[in-house]
């Protein structure tokens, strides 16, 4: 079989990399990628909350206009402006995107530390509003002296330096008043830290960036709005992908054997845009490779969030409840487990001829807890469901667990052993696709342990796990740094040819 050739090879389906594959396709490079999962939204199986943040960012607003992305097709079925509902055992509050509304919950809710509380959410604005997104996607991941060197200047001079311990401090003793920020921010980031970063803050709570969308199809649906603009710009995407092995010559990945009849890929660049690990297996055990090696062994998820979902009555669900809540048992205690618990509600389509309502339970465990058997979750959803229970009160008989049902067998098929998984091992596959990473940086630069760089020249990382400490904004920032350093250097290249051929 023929050699195949690609200009730009992207493994994997994360949203940076396809942002990036997007615009080189645009620009008139051979774009293919390389799709492991059939259904890339995951439909399904997938009953995570189809919730996303930063979608009103001046970051993705200029993506979308620059790839002419119409903003109905971003599919958005509801722009929430109570994007959550934080519930404690003394308080709920409605966290309004409209900061006069919100203040006045907070005013209400927290009286003796309103101001102080007040000062916080102003701070967050300011900060982001004022940082050049611009340069700092410029100057993030340096790579060499130089480039390091402007880089820790621009954090110094900007304050991306400064702690969110000082502001916390200023909130005073209130336990509950520190869990209500806690528990929003372990809602809106992929990262923990006992000592976050401002900015990392801000990127979630500012004004601009607290909304919450719902999606339909969410992250799903994004991702196929990118593979469409590939396609379109006459890009491949190859569903079903299996990558045998990946070709190194010297210090540059040659290409790509597929599995099947598929054959070799060949490339001028590849972009390794899966989970960092899986990287790992297809590395020449090298001593050019052994300090990436190390970086992403070090890259391990802290927490899983794992979801259960039950069908209920939609009337027994209580007046002034949200879409979206957040419910802490005890504030004193860790944030995880049943102590810490994000509830999302589909209400029935107007259709619906059941007219039953959905709701979504996820919950924070440890990365290890991920192989228990199915009776540790029984056990954890015995405890949720009894605080369900005190939450509406009037749920006895209306509201069942509908996912994951223990013993339930996979849908019939027509083949004689069904290719179809159980409910915990899907149960386990959304866990594992929402991983909460832990960071002890340094100082800011250490929020990003991986360079998008590595030794080999044209493989490039825009893997999760590299700006993850920034949420939906990082993953923008990194698709927009690749695109930037790869096209520079296609264009240095172009020239080069073109002043070789006149000497001719």
């Amino acid at each position: 079989m023929a050699e195949q050739y690609a200009d730009i090879l992207i493994l994997g389906t994360d949203l940076a990399g396809l942002i990036t594959g997007a615009f080189l396709a645009k620009r008139g490079l051979a774009v293919t990628v390389l799709n492991f999962d059939k259904d890339v939204s995951l439909e399904k199986k997938n009953i995570q909350p189809n919730l996303i943040t930063h979608l009103e960012s001046r970051l993705f607003k200029s993506i979308l206009g620059r790839l002419s992305i119409l903003d109905h097709e971003l599919n958005i079925v509801s722009r929430l402006e109570v994007p959550y509902q934080a519930v404690l055992p003394r308080h709920r509050i409605d966290v309004f995107r409209d900061r006069e509304r919100l203040y006045r919950e907070l005013r209400r809710e927290f009286p003796q530390d309103f101001e102080n509380v007040k000062a916080f959410y102003e701070t967050m604005d300011h900060f982001d509003a004022t940082l050049d997104a611009e340069k700092l996607q410029e100057l993030i991941l340096p790579k060499g002296l130089r480039a390091r060197w402007r880089f820790k200047k621009f954090v110094k001079t900007t304050g991306l330096d400064q702690r969110v311990s000082d502001l916390v401090a200023r909130l005073g003793a209130d336990r509950e008043v520190q869990a209500f920020f806690e528990g929003q921010l372990k809602l809106l980031s992929k990262t923990h830290s006992e000592n976050p970063f401002t900015y990392q803050i801000a990127k979630s709570l500012s004004n601009e960036n607290c909304v919450l969308f719902e999606v339909k199809g969410g992250i799903g649906h994004l991702k196929k709005l990118f593979l469409d603009k590939i396609e379109a710009y006459n890009g491949r995407v190859k569903n079903e992908a299996q990558v045998e092995k990946v070709e190194f010559e010297k210090r540059r990945v040659k290409g790509v054997q597929l599995g099947g009849f598929e054959g070799m890929i060949g490339c001028r660049y590849a972009l390794w845009n899966d989970e960092i690990r899986g990287l790992t297996q297809f590395l020449p055990k090298t001593w050019r490779t052994r300090r990436l090696r190390a970086r992403i062994e070090g890259v391990k998820p802290r927490f899983y969030h794992f979801s259960i979902q039950y069908q209920l009555d939609p009337n027994v669900i209580p007046v002034g409840m949200r879409e979206n809540v957040i419910l802490i048992g005890d504030p004193e205690a860790e944030l995880t487990g049943t102590n810490y618990l994000h509830l999302n509600v589909y209400h029935p389509a107007q259709n619906d001829p059941e007219g039953q309502a959905f709701l979504t339970v996820s919950y924070l465990l440890d990365a290890e807890r991920l192989h228990e058997p199915s009776s540790y979750f029984d056990e954890i959803h015995g405890r949720i469901a009894q605080s369900l229970k005190r939450l509406m009160p009037f749920s006895d008989g209306r509201i069942r667990l509908h996912f994951p049902l223990e013993g339930k067998a996979p849908e019939s098929s027509e083949t004689l052993f069904s290719m179809e998984k159980s409910d915990f091992e899907i149960f386990r596959e959304n866990a594992t696709a929402n991983p909460i990473y832990e960071v002890h940086p340094k100082d800011f630069g250490g929020l990003f342990p991986l360079s998008h760089r590595t030794p080999y020249k044209n493989l490039l990382l825009t893997s999760p796990e590299l700006l993850a400490a920034l949420g939906f904004e990082g993953k923008f920032l990194l698709g927009l740094k690749t695109i930037d350093e790869i096209w520079s250097e296609v264009e240095v290249g172009r020239r080069k040819a073109i002043k070789q051929r006149k000497v001719e």
